[in-house]
């Protein structure tokens, strides 16, 4: 047998239109090749990440309307509410202070309206209570054991004092200390 050129092996692959013959002069047999593609079966999803409408703020006020989850994220809905005597671009920008007082600090402008804050991973939720100590007020702050199990679970009456990181995210919850 004769060494065959590679290019001639080559287009002897190809068949019978190649013009080739066997070793014995006979066409070469047909032969059929199919390329077939492998592609991964499983499809890598990803969910849509949480978004926030309060990046650009520092802080807030409001309540928790509701929560939920969105792309593995606590969501929190808070409807905002403002502060008596203190414009809303201050409140933003410096927050307000956490003391406790009597009457209402804060009111509800405008209930239709929620803004969406994701919660970050290393939240802090801040129960603060108000002391009556004779003539004065004094204030008891324990930090919640577990957050995101208050925050899924609260009052949706306590007015919360919101600390929000650059990205949006709220960072640290206050509820305010109003005695009663």
């Amino acid at each position: 047998m004769r060494p065959v050129p590679l290019i001639t092996l080559a287009a002897c692959l190809l068949g019978p239109l190649a013009g080739c013959s066997g070793a014995d002069g006979t066409a070469a047999p047909s032969r059929t090749v199919t390329v077939t593609g492998t592609s991964p079966s499983a499809t890598r999803t990803t969910a849509a990440p949480a978004t926030s409408d309060v990046v650009g703020r520092a802080h807030d006020v409001g309540t928790v309307r509701r929560t939920s989850t969105v792309g593995g994220v606590l969501v929190v809905e808070l409807d905002r509410w403002t502060y008596d005597g203190t414009s809303d671009d201050v409140l933003a920008a410096r927050g307000v202070p956490v003391t406790p007082h009597t009457g209402d600090l804060f009111s509800n402008q405008n209930s239709r309206r929620t803004y969406t804050v994701p919660v970050a991973p290393d939240v802090m939720v801040v129960a603060n209570e108000c002391v009556s100590t004779g003539a004065a007020l004094g204030l008891r702050s324990v930090p919640v054991a577990d957050p995101t199990a208050w925050l899924r679970d609260a009052d949706r009456g306590t007015v919360v004092l919101v600390t929000i990181d650059d990205r949006g995210r709220a960072t640290r919850f206050d509820t305010d200390p109003r005695c009663r």
